[in-house]
């Protein structure tokens, strides 16, 4: 047994469940159940911003999406990055802190090169980031207000919304239905595990620094003591639930004095992707998101694709090095020399990825 697995061993993870078994914890104790509701799509005529991308190939474009629950309806921008021949490529689906023309999260030039088509919206146009659930699509999903201990919280709407931003892309003649991903950073990073976790036509998940209540474990982190200049461990659930409340239905307010519960930890939200695709992104110097509480997320999570006949994280035998990646897997890790940050390189990494598997069956 390697060093990594004998670590793991030591964490004493519950055991994982049946892929709908995970979903319905992760539902019902952190991010709540998303509500069923009959829903119609629509978007106005594209608005070119830019045709200049790849020597003229891609176009970077605009559309207003007007989503509509009984007779209530909310409109915002979704930014599209598409080539312009008609072939059909990979759609990445990207969940954004900004709009794509000023995000330092989304390298527009560089983006544009690689064989892949991007629709882009920014979460804060779909409901803002409070506890305010009166505002864009959260009246429409919560017409009462997260009045349930499991009522979803704002994570699960912004997901929603990108399962809507799906919906609209699979109408595009140029995507490739077969290979459709969901990608975000962050707070939008746990919201691209939540997302890929309950809408099968994503066939990747993409996270990045998702840290606590995302894709590192609760278990034997290594705590929340800081410095006077940052933080120097990683995130607990106390911290999160404090500061971010919102983000989470009610029932996962239980777990701030442990830290933890007895029945679940994180590999269950990325082990209910399998048999899919997941790669997680780390920063080294990103203590707050504990790289090495995600590394080990990556291999605990791996038996729910082994249980399939197939592989999960592949070369995962010690901790990486920064620059390092492990991509040949269904489950794969990288980490990079950054702060919290989703960079170039992250970027990079994640089409490597994508590019690997997009021909696996």
């Amino acid at each position: 047994m390697n060093d990594l697995k004998i670590e793991l061993k030591n964490r004493e993870l519950p055991p994982l469940l049946a892929r709908d078994e995970m979903t319905e914890v992760i539902d019902r104790e952190i991010f709540g159940y998303l509500p069923c509701v009959e829903y119609t799509v629509s978007v106005d005529e594209p608005r070119t911003e830019d045709s200049r991308y790849k020597c003229n190939t891609v176009e970077r474009s605009t559309v207003n999406m007007t989503v509509t629950v009984d007779g209530i309806s909310h409109t915002f921008p979704v930014d599209r990055l598409l080539h312009n021949d008609g072939k059909k490529r990979p759609l990445v689906i990207v969940n954004n802190f900004h709009r794509m023309e000023c995000s330092h999260y989304f390298p527009i030039e560089e983006m544009s090169e690689y064989e892949a088509d991007y629709l882009l919206f920014r979460y804060k146009d779909v409901s803002s980031d409070d506890g305010d659930f009166t505002n864009g699509l959260a009246p429409l999903l919560l017409p009462k207000g997260q009045n349930e201990d499991t009522s979803p919280g704002k994570i699960a709407i912004w997901a929603w919304a990108a399962m809507r931003v799906l919906d609209y892309g699979l109408t595009l003649g140029g995507t490739d239905k077969d290979n459709v991903a969901i990608a975000g950073h962050s707070r939008l990073g746990k919201c691209a595990l939540y997302t890929a976790m309950h809408d099968t036509r994503f066939k990747y998940a993409f996270s990045n620094a998702a840290g606590c209540t995302g894709d590192a474990l609760s278990r034997g982190n290594s705590g929340h003591k800081r410095d006077k200049i940052s933080y120097a461990y990683g995130e607990l659930i106390c911290d999160i639930v404090k500061t971010f409340p919102y983000w989470f239905c009610k029932n996962y307010r239980k777990y701030t004095k442990r830290n933890i519960s007895d029945t679940f930890d994180q590999h269950y939200l990325v082990g209910a992707i399998a048999p899919r695709y997941v790669l997680i992104g780390s920063c080294d110097l990103d203590n707050w998101a504990d790289p090495v509480s995600q590394q080990l997320c990556a291999l605990a999570s791996s038996e729910a694709w082994e249980r399939c006949g197939i592989d999960g994280i592949i070369g995962c035998d010690r901790y990486i090095e920064s620059g390092e990646a492990l991509l040949n897997g269904h489950v794969g890790f990288f980490k990079i020399h950054s702060p919290h940050f989703l960079s170039r390189h992250c970027w990079k990494r994640f089409m490597d990825f994508l590019s690997i598997h997009k021909n696996d069956k």
